[in-house]
């Protein structure tokens, strides 16, 4: 039971590192043989608590950034280019759109730097987290099938 616990805590908070690859590496597991729900059960709840964490960590590091140093003139880059469009065309929707492909911590950053204020965000971010998860873990099986 706990070794069964140990490595579900494992791929939890492997969930929140690289969440894009964790339901392909869980799936394609030769040791184990994760179920689709638990795959998707997993790595939404790692996801969600890693949401939950840096969301709020967030807050109180772009609070306290700008309260020791103010705001700073920042340099255009192609990445910053691309956030500000998805943000000023799609909003929450577009962030939550990308959130799979971009990690835990930078979606939940980004949503604790630019939505903050919007009581909705968190758990749209859970939600997306969550759907991510059963698209990817859908496409996951599919590949195990094909491969076999």
């Amino acid at each position: 039971m706990w070794v069964y616990l140990l490595k579900i805590a494992g791929w939890w908070l492997l969930s929140i590192i690289k969440f894009l690859v964790v339901p392909f590496m869980m799936m394609h597991s030769q040791k184990e043989d994760w179920t689709w729900v638990e795959i998707i059960l997993i790595t939404s709840s790692g996801a969600a608590g890693g949401v939950f964490i840096f969301f709020h960590a967030g807050e109180y590091i772009f609070n306290w950034i700008t309260r020791h140093f103010g705001r700073r003139k920042k340099l255009m880059t192609k990445g910053r280019r691309f956030i500000i469009r998805v943000k000023s065309r799609w909003g929450i929707r577009g962030l939550m759109m990308i959130s799979g492909l971009i990690s835990v911590p930078v979606a939940a950053l980004l949503a604790a730097r630019f939505y903050h204020h919007q009581r909705n965000t968190l758990p749209l971010m859970i939600i997306a987290f969550f759907l991510w998860s059963v698209v990817l873990t859908s496409i996951a099986l599919f590949s195990k099938h094909i491969i076999n």
